[in-house]
């Protein structure tokens, strides 16, 4: 449930601009029916501005209708109090299915707090807002999509959200479809991930978005942060241009800069992709190979490596952590990699931790076995076609552990999980940067060291070292 102290902030702002006789407004995930009290109760508080309000909400658990009916009682009074015919209609009906998904644009505001789970494909309402879909959806993007061609002209969208819609490719197509409809106005963020969506149920950060349907031009985006809600009201706003939060390509990522940091390094020209170096996930999902996993070695083993087994810039096996090997056999050859020169990242880092990549080098040989089983909750750079070199891999190491990147992903990611399509897009220095970096750093490397090495050799190209 939305905190009431969000909800009026959410529908203080969603409000500024409307000034229409009839206002049509859409809960389409209603809950308790707190956002949209706070809308009215901000619409109400201007006056007898409004002659009728007309307020739809939709809500799929009909253990909240009883409590709705109640508040839809205590809303028509409030109108009524001040002049305003408030008119309530309550759907115990999943909004993504009705017809008002694919009704013509009707509403002139539109908030919501959606729910949050994955769908599959295969879902009716993957099916039906196919539109937004790719891979594995999250239901609150085709919340987020679908209400945004729902807006007469002028219409006022806001909703609260995780962060991770913001980025990858999974979101895609549903960031595409927004921002066709919409001008993202402002856009305020939660440090703390308890404040509005416990941390087991949601990995990432919590965000209010604000934004106009086919508006006027605009050239710039609000953007404020608070720790939680006590500093909500005082948090200060910071404008900046839409080419410094929307990437201009086929993702249209949308960046969160700090108030010191600008979204891409100067002079950082190149992505993995230039080096002909990709990024893949650990092939080694447990549960489904756990018949091959084993507690210690035997004749077809090889080291298992898990995101435990990955400190900055320190691969560290054996840790007497149960199952730290794999049977190498004809039945398992697909799920291994090569033993060869590489860079080994955790995927999942709390963003509380002192870096977002945890990377470390890892040079051929380093252990026993032709193969390397990785766990499906680690990332790993290597080279098509050939081979990192040693000074390569260490140089990448350090570059990925580096301020400069956690910074960067800071600004691209909420989520604890660092995507590849996120490491893939990252603009990087060149490569004989990237052999200077590997070349610089001792052969025991800690992340102060790296960091010197990093800031040393880039600091001539890039203004966010300072």
């Amino acid at each position: 449930m939305t905190p009431p102290s969000i909800a009026r902030a959410m529908a203080k702002r969603a409000c500024v601009g409307i000034d229409r006789r009839v206002i049509h407004l859409l809960d389409p995930a209603a809950g308790a029916g707190i956002l949209a009290a706070a809308v009215l109760e901000e619409l109400l508080a201007k006056g007898t501005k409004f002659a009728q309000i007309v307020i739809t909400i939709f809500e799929t658990d009909g253990r909240f209708l009883s409590s709705l009916e109640r508040l839809a009682s205590r809303m028509r009074r409030a109108g009524t109090r001040v002049g305003v015919q408030v008119n309530v209609s309550i759907r115990i009906d999943d909004f993504l299915l009705s017809e008002f998904t694919f009704d013509r644009p009707a509403f002139d505001l539109i908030i919501a707090n959606p729910p949050y789970f994955k769908l599959k494909k295969s879902d009716p309402r993957s099916i039906r807002h196919s539109y937004a879909v790719y891979g594995q959806p999250n239901i609150y993007g085709l919340f987020m999509a679908a209400c945004a061609s729902l807006l007469t002209r002028g219409g006022r969208w806001c909703f609260i959200t995780p962060r991770s819609w913001t980025n990858g490719t999974y979101f895609a197509l549903a960031r595409r479809h927004m921002l066709t409809h919409l001008r993202i106005d402002a856009i305020h963020t939660f440090e703390s991930r308890r404040e509005h969506f416990t941390e087991d149920e949601v990995l990432q950060e919590a965000m209010i978005t604000w934004a106009t349907s086919h508006p006027v031009p605009c050239h710039s985006i609000t953007l404020s942060t608070s720790a939680g809600t006590r500093d909500l009201a005082a948090a200060p706003l910071r404008s900046l241009p839409i080419c410094d939060v929307i990437s201009t390509d086929q993702q249209s990522v949308i960046s969160l800069p700090s108030a010191h940091h600008i979204a891409v390094p100067d002079g950082f020209s190149s992505t993995l992709e230039t080096f002909g170096i990709k990024v893949s996930t650990g092939p080694v999902v447990a549960f489904r190979a756990s018949r091959y996993i084993a507690e210690s070695a035997g004749r077809e083993t090889v080291p298992l490596l898990w995101m435990q087994h990955i400190r900055p810039m320190q691969v560290s096996w054996p840790i007497a952590k149960k199952r730290e090997y794999i049977e190498a056999n004809a039945d398992t050859a697909w799920m291994l990699v090569p033993n060869a020169n590489m860079v080994i990242m955790r995927r999942f880092s709390p963003k509380e931790d002192n870096r977002r990549v945890i990377a470390a080098p890892y040079l051929s040989g380093s252990m026993p076995g032709e193969v390397l089983g990785l766990e499906n909750h680690t990332n790993y750079l290597y080279r098509t076609g050939g081979e990192l070199t040693a000074d390569e891999a260490k140089g990448f190491a350090a570059f990925l552990n580096s301020r400069v990147v956690d910074r960067y992903l800071r600004m691209v990611a909420g989520s604890t999980q660092v995507n590849a399509a996120d490491l893939r897009a990252m603009p990087c220095p060149s490569l004989d940067r990237i052999i200077q970096i590997g070349r610089a750093i001792p052969d025991v490397c800690t992340l102060d060291n790296a960091d010197e090495a990093v800031d040393f050799v880039i600091r001539p190209t890039n203004s966010m070292v300072a």
